[in-house]
């Protein structure tokens, strides 16, 4: 049976639902999923914060995460032409401490 793995942002002003993340084989794969459809939907405002993953009945692992963005030269660009902004999302695992 495939492992279920969900991930919570964490560490936000509101709290967030806990999500199931489908077709995801790892930890990290499953932060990065949340992670960016999160700033995707937030449109880039939220630049970096905490995730939560955990497989049902398993292990836990916690990430900080960061977006980083490329963004184009626009000089040369209408005001009305649509533009492409190059993302990455970086994650560095939480060393659990004791």
């Amino acid at each position: 049976m495939a492992k279920r793995f969900w991930a919570q942002l964490i560490e936000m002003d509101e709290a967030i639902e806990p999500a199931n993340i489908p077709g995801v084989t790892d930890h990290e794969s499953a932060a990065d999923a949340l992670v960016t459809d999160f700033v995707g939907a937030m449109g880039g405002e939220i630049t970096s914060g905490a995730v939560r993953v955990w497989v049902e009945g398993g292990q836990e692992k916690i990430y900080d995460w960061a977006a980083e963005f490329d963004m184009p030269d626009t000089s040369a660009l209408d005001d009305d032409e649509d533009i492409e902004v190059e993302g990455e999302i970086v994650l560095t695992e939480r060393m659990p401490q004791g």
